[in-house]
């Protein structure tokens, strides 16, 4: 599927804005967040690999990724602030978001 200037916009939203809501990311892109097909343009983005979907827990939104690693980052920042853990999993996890913010660093240079 080729990736049309709508898909492309909102992968740059979701890069923008790691883990928001698929209403977000429309509302963002200046697209409508309800109604009878509004999740059709973020549906075709995530189907064409843009963007990676993870459902949400009963009562709480899903989230969209640009990148395995930006949900990674996510995950363990939010583990990190609201995990509680101790702190030789704290340094680890800081240890971890930093060597992956190293490898995006990375992938921008190239």
């Amino acid at each position: 599927m080729a990736a049309g200037p709508r898909m492309r916009e909102l992968q740059a939203i979701v890069s923008a804005m790691p883990g928001c809501s698929q209403a977000a990311a429309l509302r963002a892109a200046g697209l409508p967040d309800r109604g009878m097909g509004y999740q059709r343009p973020v549906n075709r983005a995530i189907n064409a690999g843009l963007l990676i979907y993870v459902p949400g827990l009963p009562g709480r939104p899903s989230k969209l990724f640009a990148s395995e690693r930006d949900r990674q980052i996510f995950e363990l920042r939010e583990e990190l602030l609201h995990g509680s853990p101790d702190p030789d999993r704290a340094g680890q996890i800081v240890a971890e978001i930093e060597t992956l913010r190293g490898e995006q660093a990375a992938s921008w240079v190239k």
